[in-house]
């Protein structure tokens, strides 16, 4: 009798320890490594989002916005052309998105523009207008003989008719792209 009770007391130890580690494991799986599990900060990260031109699921940079409590796309990464160097459109978009993060998280995300670095044009994040894109700010290269003004243009053009008169500030003849007004009138997405 004694060493069933033995038994039945090291077994109920072990079911206990079982569920409780359950428990721990679920509950660490739930959490969220994006924007959920920091709702006070601007968050970027990579997303799967269905491409409105083709109906395929790309991967995309996408910001939660806590001001808003929603999340925005900032690019769509579909582009096979870097692949070449082993850039596949979900490794640039990992590679991009931390460029994005690491610059908002230093102040360096105030204004996005364009310019010239190692001879490839380049879209890049700038702290104030008047700065000049360079290799130290660069957040993505731009496919070879490409014009980076019009895909900062297209940057404001993310939803179907949308206005970019609103984003685009210009000093002389550099194109500059407020990040705020970015984040308060672009669309927000579905990140289900």
């Amino acid at each position: 009798m004694q060493r069933q009770s033995f038994f039945i007391g090291l077994g109920l130890t072990a079911l206990t320890s079982l569920a409780s580690l359950s428990i721990r494991l679920s509950a660490s799986f739930g959490q969220s490594t994006t924007s959920e599990s920091q709702p006070n900060k601007v968050t970027f990260f990579c997303r799967q989002i269905i491409d409105k031109a083709s109906g395929e699921n790309i991967p995309a940079t996408v910001a939660w916005i806590p001001e808003r409590q929603g999340h925005i796309r900032f690019v769509g990464w579909k582009s096979e052309y870097f692949s070449k160097s082993g850039l596949t459109p979900e490794k640039r978009c990992e590679k991009v998105t931390a460029k994005f993060q690491e610059s908002y998280d230093q102040g360096r995300l105030n204004y996005l523009s364009y310019g010239i670095s190692n001879g490839y044009p380049i879209i890049c994040g700038l702290a104030n207008q008047g700065e000049t894109c360079n290799s130290s700010n660069q957040l993505f290269t731009i496919k070879s003989g490409s014009n980076s003004e019009l895909v900062l243009r297209r940057l404001t053009d993310i939803s179907e008719g949308k206005s970019s008169d609103v984003l685009l500030q210009s000093s002389g003849e550099q194109v500059y792209l407020a990040v705020q007004d970015f984040f308060k009138k672009t669309p927000l997405i579905n990140t289900k």
